[in-house]
């Protein structure tokens, strides 16, 4: 071979290795170092004459990634020997200054080499690459503390639409209660039952309180009711009732037991039976004042089978479509309620003839904070509660409405879901 043709040939083999951007590094059988490109030079601090000739594992290949030492033959260089080539590994270098290079890098055998070197080495730095992956699990690190976050506002967002609405109800239901109280103290003389069933229930509700089973706005309530209805007065003089009364005094104890089953806080995290029918009567005890003067109420509840669910949740879902169903009726209208059974799913149907939703608006309405009540007069999560509700029951809820005529809710729940024993 002429020696210079041979030179002039090295020469231009290594001026090409020098382009490129990649680290390229041959080895020995003894996996000594016998040729560096200029990338590797860049990249790990070393001059080639400080690399040529030296035991690449000691030099280069100091640590595993975790940054133990490699034990002889575990080296991924030794793998060449046993298997052939290697391909886009990840591995770790050792700089000149200390510092560790996170590469990717290939490794192929050169058996029939006349130059003394038995493997080439390909390697590129991945660093940008790492911190692009540290960078991106550090944003889903992020997403996740924020949806968190989210999630306990939303939470807490729903608590607080459930307590302004039962505030809300309980400002009419004072109103609903005051009257058979008037009633009572105009008939003082003839009201003897109806004295005792109220007696009967005030004590019912010390007992609650003492055993302290009900929340401190219940409790609020009660002796709210007991300053209105002047409980002393009436246990130190009236003993005589009359058999009227008695229709006054349910009422008072079917807004109350109604409201305390609405808003009992145990209830919220117990899964049980329910009957559907039962809950559109208590709820419809709760929000009547809603309705009085201006709405007439038909029920067509057709036969159901119970329910497993929160029976908490099922009530405020039937509540707020309830109460929207009464809001869109300005004047006087009709709702009607039906239920009923199909396949393995209970239905149940709210019907009103208010003022309709324009198509424009529909598709919004179980979205979190949309409204179309005035400032001040509604949250907008009330129907985005509700759809959630339903939605982690496993059901759904479908509404229709035509603009001047009145909307249709039709929920849908699972008889017996993934929670039922």
């Amino acid at each position: 071979m002429n020696l210079g043709l041979a030179e002039s040939s090295a020469a231009q083999d290594q001026h090409i290795l020098d382009t490129l951007a990649e680290g390229v590094y041959g080895l020995d059988a003894r996996y000594c170092i016998t040729f560096v490109n200029r990338a590797v030079q860049n990249l790990l601090g070393w001059s080639a004459a400080e690399m040529i000739g030296k035991d690449a594992l000691a030099l280069l290949h100091r640590v595993k990634p975790k940054g133990s030492p490699f034990p002889p033959g575990e080296y991924p260089l030794s793998w060449v020997e046993q298997g052939g080539s290697i391909f886009n590994l990840e591995d770790q270098l050792s700089c000149k200054d200390g510092t560790i290079l996170p590469v990717e890098f290939s490794m192929n055998p050169l058996p029939d080499s006349q130059s003394g070197t038995a493997m080439v080495v390909v390697f590129r730095d991945i660093s940008e690459r790492k911190e692009n992956h540290r960078s991106l699990a550090q944003a889903f690190h992020d997403m996740a503390e924020i949806n968190n976050s989210l999630d306990k506002a939303r939470n807490q967002l729903q608590q607080s639409e459930k307590m302004v609405a039962i505030g809300q109800l309980a400002a009419g239901m004072a109103h609903e209660i005051n009257n058979p109280i008037g009633f009572i103290q105009s008939n003082l003389g003839t009201l003897e039952k109806y004295i005792h069933a109220l007696l009967s229930l005030i004590e019912q509700y010390d007992e609650i309180e003492a055993n302290g089973s009900v929340t401190a706005d219940c409790l609020a309530k009660i002796n709210g009711l007991k300053k209105v209805i002047d409980f002393d007065f009436m246990h130190e003089d009236l003993t005589d009732l009359l058999d009227e009364s008695r229709k006054g005094i349910e009422r008072v104890r079917k807004i109350v037991q109604g409201l305390r089953e609405f808003s009992q806080e145990g209830a919220a995290d117990e899964w049980t039976w329910l009957d559907i029918p039962q809950s559109l009567e208590n709820v419809l005890s709760v929000i009547h004042n809603e309705m009085a003067g201006k709405c007439s109420l038909q029920r067509d509840y057709g036969k159901t089978p119970e329910v497993y669910c929160l029976p908490s949740q099922i009530n405020y879902v039937f509540m707020s479509i309830l109460a929207n169903a009464a809001q869109a009726i300005e004047t006087h209208g009709e709702i009607t309620i039906r239920t009923g059974q199909a396949d393995d799913m209970v239905w149940v149907e709210i019907a009103d003839t208010g003022s309709g939703i324009a198509p424009e608006v529909l598709p919004r309405i179980f979205e979190p904070f949309f409204t179309t009540r005035p400032v001040g007069k509604g949250s907008g999560m009330g129907l985005a509660t509700a759809y959630g509700i339903i939605k982690a029951h496993g059901g759904r809820i479908d509404v229709s409405s035509t603009l001047g005529k009145g909307s249709s809710v039709v929920v849908r729940l699972p008889v017996k879901t993934a929670n039922a024993a």
